[in-house]
């Protein structure tokens, strides 16, 4: 069964999610109907893979650094299932590769725990937010999640609170000299256009509506259900926790404000969610639970192509 066989953190069940996510993003490049055959075609879909397959070794390795899961490979298959569910998020590459950064950033926020360089931390934390932010405006937001993380960690001082200023502004400011100095200052203001977008309507389709409903009912359960645990038994996950959960608003606020709204902004819900669930799913005693829910979110995966 699938709750079994992904209970541990194996090398095989890595293969196997790096499998079903080239199954995800390979099927509807086959059954596109502007698909046009060339070894350049070929080559620059690979390319793109293997940016998405970074993600995931990412991903993977901030969870074991941080001890966000316990040792199983929930996370990493709940984030590849999440992604299916909103297939045009694998394709918008300023997305994906806003995403790619941020993990960067991530694995500094969520590392303040250790009380380690903690400067230097917030500094690159910030600096890779300001770089994802030059490839996607929106990602701006997520600086929110560096002062929450002071404050959860308690790192709170003076300097601290400055550092990730000065972090973010570094990359905008190095941006900034190139096109002044090519004298094409248009490109960079371009890049930071606040189109904010209400219209919801894009999801009054089914292939919306089912996966953002599944969704959204298993994340409140989870939270709901594992939260009180955390937070009375678990003295070193419950400030990540909470910081996971804050990261998670920061993410729907950045789907409800966003100018686009054909599914591809549901890739920043990936991380926070993917955590939440893995740890609602590992903390379950049932294996009859684990696995409908598992098979739950690969049926809808699946069926979306068919909506």
């Amino acid at each position: 069964m699938i709750a079994k066989k992904f209970n541990k953190t194996k090398p095989v069940n890595i293969i196997n999610v790096v499998v079903l996510l080239f199954l995800f993003y390979f099927i509807p490049i086959l059954l596109g109907d502007s698909m046009e055959f060339s070894w350049g075609f070929v080559f620059q879909k690979i390319v793109f893979f293997c940016w998405l397959v970074l993600f995931l070794l990412l991903f993977k390795f901030i969870l074991k650094k941080n001890k966000l899961t316990k040792d199983n490979a929930y996370a990493l298959l709940l984030a590849v299932l999440i992604l299916g569910c909103f297939p045009k998020s694998i394709f918008a590459n300023s997305i994906v590769f806003s995403n790619l950064i941020l993990l960067l950033s991530y694995r500094k926020i969520y590392s303040l725990r250790s009380g380690v360089n903690t400067n230097m931390k917030i500094f690159d934390a910030a600096f890779w937010i300001g770089i994802a932010t030059l490839i996607y405006s929106w990602s701006i937001f997520y600086l929110l999640l560096i002062y929450i993380g002071i404050v959860i960690y308690q790192k709170v001082s003076f300097k601290n609170l400055l550092i990730p200023i000065i972090g973010f502004v570094t990359p905008l400011f190095i941006y900034f000299s190139y096109e002044f100095y090519f004298n094409n200052l248009t490109v960079f203001f371009n890049r930071f256009k606040y189109a904010i977008n209400l219209d919801f309507s894009p999801y009054n389709f089914s292939k919306f509506i089912i996966p953002i409903l599944f969704l959204v009912i298993i994340l409140v359960w989870a939270i709901v259900k594992v939260t009180p645990k955390i937070v009375s038994i678990s003295n070193n996950l419950k400030f990540s926790w909470n910081t996971i959960l804050n990261h998670l608003l920061i993410s729907i606020l950045i789907i409800g404000l966003s100018p686009v709204k054909n599914g591809s902004e549901f890739f920043y819900l990936v991380f926070p969610s993917a955590i939440i669930i893995a740890n609602f799913v590992q903390n379950s005693k049932s294996s009859i639970f684990k696995n409908v829910l598992l098979y739950l979110f690969l049926i809808i995966a699946v069926s979306i192509y068919f909506l």
